[in-house]
Formats: C-alpha cells, sequence, structure tokens
C-alpha cells in the first residue's frame, strides 16, 4: 500500500456536505473561531458531495476555506475520504454541517489529542434521546453487536464530530467505508487494532434540514461492517460464531429429526444448513482479501474552488 506521509504539524478538518444550505455556513463559522482557539495552524475543507441546493455557492462564499465538489452524491464516507487525500496536516478532524454537535468542545478533542491518543471522538451522550423509536431500536442492536464482537470499550461509534491521525485513516484507508458508515469501520478497525481511543461528553442538537440516512439499510450495513472488521483483526472469534450457528442451528435440530425418524428430512437440512454457512464463511474471507488488495487512490483532487488555508 502505498500512503502518504504528511508529518506538518496542525489540522485539517473536513466537513462532507450533501444539500446542507441550511447549516454549512453556520457550521464553518463556529468550526473557524473553535480552531482559532486551539492555538493550531490548520484548515478547512468542505467536501460539497453532488448537493443539488446552494450548498456549494454558500460554502464559496465562507473566508478561509477549501472547496472540493464531486460531481455527484458519492456517499458521506467518499466525501470524508476526498478530503483526508486532499490534507495537509498530520491531523483530521470531521464534522457534520447540519448543526448538531458542539463544536465549541473542539479544544478539549485537541487537548486529549496532545496526550498521544490515535483518535479522540465526541459522544452523544443523549443520542438515544433524540431518536425515534425505530432508529433507537436500530442504534441499540448495534451497539450490543459492538460488545458481543469487539474487544475494548466503544462508545457511540457513530458520531460525527472525532479527530484523528491521518496515519491511522490512511493505514485503514481501503477498509473505510463510502457511505454513512464511514465513523462506525474507522471506531471498529482501532478499537481492534489496539489504537488509543478516547471519548469526550458532549450533547446532541437539533439538525438543520432533513436528514440523509436510512435506517434500516444502514443499520444492517453497519452490522455486516462490524463483522467485516471484526474477521479481519480477529478471524478466529468470526469463525468460532460461524461453528457454534452450524452445532445449534443446523446440528442439533438435523439430530431431532433423525430421532424422529425422518432421516431424509435431516439429511437434506444438514446438507443445506452446511452448504449456507460455508458459503458464509467463503463469502466474508472473501470480501477481506478483496478489501486487503484494494489499491490506494492517488492523493490528488479537483478543486473548485479555494479561498487560501486557515493558517495561524
Amino acid at each position: 500500500m502505498n500512503i502518504v506521509d504528511v508529518s506538518e504539524r496542525g489540522l485539517s478538518f473536513i466537513i462532507p456536505a450533501y444539500n446542507e444550505e441550511d447549516g454549512i455556513a453556520a457550521t464553518i463559522t463556529r468550526l473557524a473561531a473553535a480552531l482559532d482557539r486551539t492555538g493550531l495552524p490548520h484548515e478547512i475543507i468542505v467536501v460539497n458531495d453532488g448537493s443539488t441546493d446552494r450548498t456549494r455557492e454558500s460554502a464559496e462564499a465562507m473566508p478561509g476555506v477549501r472547496v472540493i465538489s464531486h460531481p455527484g452524491n458519492g456517499g458521506y464516507g467518499n466525501a470524508i475520504k476526498t478530503g483526508i487525500l486532499a490534507s495537509r496536516f498530520a491531523w483530521i478532524g470531521i464534522v457534520d454541517a447540519d448543526g448538531t454537535y458542539d463544536i465549541d468542545l473542539l479544544p478539549q478533542l485537541v487537548d486529549r489529542m496532545h496526550l498521544g491518543f490515535d483518535m479522540v471522538v465526541a459522544t452523544r451522550s443523549n443520542v438515544l434521546e433524540r431518536d425515534r423509536s425505530v432508529k433507537r431500536f436500530f442504534r441499540r442492536m448495534f451497539l450490543l453487536s459492538f460488545v458481543l464482537l469487539m474487544r475494548g470499550t466503544v462508545r457511540d461509534p457513530n458520531s460525527g464530530f472525532r479527530l484523528f491521525t491521518r496515519e491511522m485513516a490512511m493505514t485503514f484507508f481501503p477498509f473505510l467505508c463510502d457511505t454513512y458508515s464511514f465513523t462506525t469501520t474507522i471506531t471498529l478497525l482501532a478499537t481492534g487494532n489496539a489504537r488509543f481511543v478516547d471519548y469526550v461528553p458532549s450533547e446532541y442538537g437539533q439538525r438543520q434540514g432533513s436528514s440523509k440516512v436510512h435506517h434500516f439499510r444502514d443499520s444492517l450495513r453497519m452490522i455486516q461492517l462490524v463483522i467485516q472488521g471484526t474477521t479481519f483483526f480477529n478471524p478466529l472469534k468470526i469463525y468460532g460464531i460461524l461453528a457454534l450457528l452450524l452445532l445449534v442451528v443446523v446440528g442439533v435440530p438435523a439430530m431431532l429429526m433423525s430421532v424422529l425418524g425422518s432421516e431424509t428430512l435431516a439429511m437434506m437440512y444438514l446438507v443445506l444448513g452446511c452448504t449456507m454457512v460455508m458459503l458464509a464463511g467463503l463469502g466474508i474471507m472473501g470480501d477481506i482479501v478483496r478489501v486487503s488488495n484494494a489499491k490506494l487512490p492517488p492523493p490528488t483532487v479537483i478543486t473548485s474552488s479555494s479561498h487560501g488555508p486557515r493558517n495561524r
């Protein structure tokens, strides 16, 4: 993997934006003020992910901001990855443009990064209160899957306000999801690979504009990513779970069918069940091989507007 070395001390802050004209200007203003308080050299990169409203124009009107535009909507994670490749500093920050995060906490996150952490996450202590019932259910199911498969403590893996080292992001780059699960994958990989992760409590506010998240689809996708990431750093755990499922869901019922005199049905069930579990295992491993062999894109992007980085 060709990892680009960016060693210049400072903070590159990325704002992925898709149809966020209602909140992008206010987010940039708050972020610029918070960055000035950190005392670090910094830049703000807005990645306009194919917006069809005035997000691009609003961002370009703000001083000290670099705007990168995708020709179409490539996904939340894809926008962040574009920003990472365009960044110039050793630390990366991300925040959503919908006004839900307390950006004033940024100096606290920076202080924790100075202690040597690879990633510092602003955890949303009231996120379940903000969720609707269906979203709350899927979030709890997802967190449960994290607890069952992960080692170490994981808090709010979906938070869109965090800092992390560029080195870590580039190391995991092929595994980072192009959709809303980007934050999930980088949390999963950082925790699973024994990186130093810290958490700062925060409050989750009311968003500006409409949500682009598809709760059912994205929740299933996140569970898939948990399985993928766990296989990457601890394959024995995943295959141990598959073996247990094979025993409980396939082996025991087949044995009961045989005892009850349905030998033919038991054999068919056993063959079908074993085949499905084997295909699932091969699929998981094939996905890991595919991602592991992915080539890292070059660190070049086309910028639609640049008013110069906010360097101090």
